[in-house]
């Protein structure tokens, strides 16, 4: 129990009240400005059950979440259009198994290598793994599924990978 809610005990009802109701206040506020703090420092994945709380971290910028309803419903769509997708989901949703990874680039090329996207995949397949992805070293977000696959570029050790993979 916190000092404050010791306090709290103490006074009479009334004025317990008031106490308990600014300190939700105080601590709403530092909760906002601890996220903050944190999301310029590391990124943070939540799970959102309550649409509404995506106001709250708007307010504190914070872009990356997950709500759980949507991408349960996303799941259930695309069941319905191939009811295929419902192995791939089960495999990635499994407790054990494969799980989609960010990868070093180190582990699929030199620095400085020109390959195509293609030509990462066949090097990330030795590995049994299948690369889906990847983000530049200076881009904020990842492209999935890129076009333009057979296309050479050159690659950095800075760049990353997302795979689907066994944990290791």
């Amino acid at each position: 129990m916190h000092l404050q809610t010791f306090q709290a005990k103490r006074l009479p009802y009334r004025e317990a009240k008031i106490f308990q109701g600014h300190r939700a206040s105080i601590s709403q506020g530092s909760w906002i400005g601890e996220m903050q703090q944190a999301s310029d420092k590391s990124v943070i994945i939540s799970e959102i059950l309550d649409p509404r709380t995506k106001n709250l971290l708007s307010m504190s910028k914070i872009s990356d979440y997950v709500l759980s309803n949507e991408l349960v419903s996303m799941a259930l769509a695309m069941v319905a259009e191939d009811r295929q997708i419902n192995d791939v989901l089960e495999e990635l949703f499994a407790e054990e198994g494969n799980e989609m990874h960010i990868r070093r680039a180190d582990l699929y090329l030199q620095d400085g290598e020109e390959l195509s996207f293609y030509e990462v995949l066949l090097r990330a397949r030795q590995r049994r793994e299948i690369v889906i992805g990847y983000r530049l070293a200076n881009a904020e977000k990842a492209v999935i599924n890129p076009p333009g696959k057979n296309e050479k570029r050159r690659w950095s050790l800075e760049d990353v990978f997302v795979v689907i993979a066994e944990k290791e």
